[in-house]
């Protein structure tokens, strides 16, 4: 499979996916249906780190992004989702995203982190913050 979804740590309070550098949307769709049932498995907060490194987008994207944001709201008990490894191309696609589909996305707002490591170092500040 080419988007491993897993649990990041032991308390079971990140979900990590890491893409391969190619995969399909589909591909997503069903790693973001194992994210959504690991979360709702849980009731305490659960973040999400999208770890893109070295991973290549495919197109239709803003079209792939309607049908994502299309399936279903947030989780009660969804925390926040840090992409890792998105270049400036990724994030103006995302503000593009952000600005199309704005009322879709409160509460599912994305942050960028240069590595996991510093992911996981955003998480714990906020989560601090709850």
């Amino acid at each position: 499979m080419a988007i491993v979804t897993r649990w990041d740590d032991k308390k079971q309070s990140i979900v990590l996916l890491e893409f391969e550098s190619e995969w399909t949307w589909e591909e997503l769709e069903t790693a973001v249906l194992k994210a959504d049932s690991m979360i709702c498995s849980v009731e305490h907060f659960v973040d999400l780190i999208i770890d893109l490194e070295g991973a290549s987008i495919p197109k239709d994207i803003f079209s792939a992004a309607k049908t994502l944001l299309e399936s279903g709201d947030a989780r009660p008990n969804e925390g926040a989702r840090v992409v890792v490894g998105a270049n400036g191309a990724l994030k103006t696609i995302y503000q593009t995203i952000h600005k199309t589909f704005n009322s879709a996305l409160d509460g599912r707002e994305i942050l960028f982190a240069a590595s996991l490591a510093d992911a996981r170092a955003i998480i714990r500040g906020l989560a601090m913050d709850r």
